[in-house]
């Protein structure tokens, strides 16, 4: 453990991803300048987005900007990419593009897994593709990066705040 900031309140070198509470702790990153940079030293903080279950079991994450990222990004640009998320985890998990995909192994012996792509692979390239734009277009130049949901089995999308050293 390493103490942080004047408060002298306890936290972790590396900080983990959890749930959200409230607003940050007196000591939090939040407001706080740029330092650091992306992959090379530990972010000061992890933002989680939590998935959005009033869709049922479809996985999409809720578009509720987070306090976190208040003057790195405007809620609308943060908006629009977790739509553009949400669309293409839509489109992944379509039920009848599915529904072709195993008819047409099953036929195939699954012999057609091995000439043909299915739906939800190329939807998940899109999908990191996507996520890599996102990093080198939007959040990395403002101090953050957009972890790959699928380690955590989409539970929720973490963004680490890794800093720029002035």
């Amino acid at each position: 453990m390493s103490l942080i900031g004047p408060c002298r309140h306890r936290r972790p070198l590396i900080p983990k991803s959890s749930y959200y509470f409230g607003p940050p702790p007196p000591d939090a990153a939040f407001g706080t300048p740029p330092m650091g940079q992306i992959g090379v030293h530990h972010p000061r903080e992890v933002i989680r987005i939590e998935r959005d279950y009033t869709g049922g079991e479809l996985i999409q994450f809720a578009p509720i900007y987070p306090l976190e990222l208040e003057g790195r990004i405007i809620p609308t640009q943060f908006l629009e990419s977790i739509n553009a998320i949400n669309e293409l985890l839509i489109s992944a998990h379509s039920i009848r593009r599915s529904m072709v995909d195993n008819v047409l192994a099953v036929v195939t012996l699954y012999l057609s897994r091995l000439i043909i792509t299915s739906h939800y692979e190329k939807e998940m390239k899109r999908l990191k593709l996507l996520f890599d734009e996102l990093n080198s277009g939007l959040y990395n130049p403002a101090g953050l990066n957009l972890l790959w949901p699928g380690k955590v089995a989409f539970l929720y999308v973490s963004f680490r705040s890794s800093f720029r050293i002035q």
